[in-house]
């Protein structure tokens, strides 16, 4: 019988593929691996000769290509099983070493339930997360481009080869200072009104707040607005009368109750839907990290019975 040859990939050469996506550019790739700018050109030349095809995009800064995706997948699941393996087989070692993943995660979620979720499970497991933020609308565009193992994001379907799974919703309110709802919403919340009064938005992505218009006030023109990409931004934007805005209730503490926010649109409110999209990966790792956000979601977010 004829035994057939199987090309085995370099690590290296997926390691110097990753940083260069990771860092946006062969120079800072070259620096965060302490290599040559010419020795990561080197690595990801052998690997485009090694595939006969392209693994990355000569654009600025460099993409994956759909290959390079794959690549960068099949290398993110290789460092995780590794790193698991290697704690398994000296558990009780002093240097056992941090496994690290990469998840991306919405900045809302990550400025109020996020880390509460995963502080258990990174300790007892000594697992290190690198956070990519992004508009929930976009984080499951870190994953299909191989940035990260694991996405929070709004699409209820899974990307092929992941899964997905329903976290619970985040309810937003829309509120201001009663002296700004006195100047601007004296008569109410009026297409006049959204003309005239100032909005926050988090960027140019952030279609919540004109969604939330079109829906409570069959409001879509154009409204004055200031950008601000933290949700701690908003919050404290808001309470200083600038600007009206979306706020996740998780964020407004006692706003409500002390009377230094108020409800423009009483009964009125947006619950955004999460889910946990992640690589269908064998690892005891990752399972625990879904876990630990399907558990702790449950008790903080919103779910179809309570929402």
């Amino acid at each position: 019988m004829f035994k057939r040859e199987c090309a085995v990939l370099d690590p290296k050469q997926l390691e110097a593929l990753s940083a260069v996506v990771e860092c946006g550019g062969f120079d800072k790739a070259a620096r965060k691996l302490f290599l040559t700018q010419s020795a990561i050109s080197q690595r990801i030349r052998q690997l485009e000769e090694n595939l006969g095809q392209p693994v990355l995009t000569r654009t600025s800064p460099p993409a994956p290509t759909i290959s390079g995706r794959l690549l960068l997948r099949h290398y993110q699941q290789l460092c995780l099983m590794e790193g698991e393996l290697r704690n398994t087989l000296q558990p009780d070692a002093e240097d056992s070493s941090f496994t690290t993943l990469t998840v991306g995660v919405n900045a809302d979620s990550l400025a109020t339930w996020f880390l509460p979720a995963v502080q258990s499970v990174m300790q007892q497991r000594r697992l290190l997360i690198d956070v990519m933020m992004d508009d929930q609308d976009y984080t499951h565009e870190l994953m299909r481009s191989g940035h990260v193992v694991g996405c929070i994001g709004t699409r209820p379907t899974p990307i092929q080869g992941g899964e997905c799974h329903f976290l619970g919703s985040m309810r937003y309110l829309c509120l201001a200072t009663p002296d700004f709802a006195a100047r601007y919403f004296a008569d109410g919340f009026t297409p006049a009104a959204l003309a005239q009064a100032p909005a926050i938005i988090f960027s140019g992505k952030d279609d919540l707040h004109s969604e939330f218009l079109q829906q409570f006030a069959a409001y879509e023109g154009s409204t004055p607005h200031l950008t601000l990409p933290t949700p701690q931004g908003f919050v404290q934007a808001t309470r200083l009368g600038l600007a009206y805005s979306l706020l996740p209730e998780l964020m407004i503490d006692d706003d409500l109750h002390t009377g230094r926010l108020i409800n423009l649109l009483p009964g009125q409110y947006v619950d955004l839907p999460l889910y946990w999209h992640h690589w269908r990966v064998e690892s005891s790792l990752a399972q625990s990290l879904s876990e630990a956000l399907l558990q702790h979601a449950a008790q903080v977010l919103r779910q179809p019975a309570t929402a």
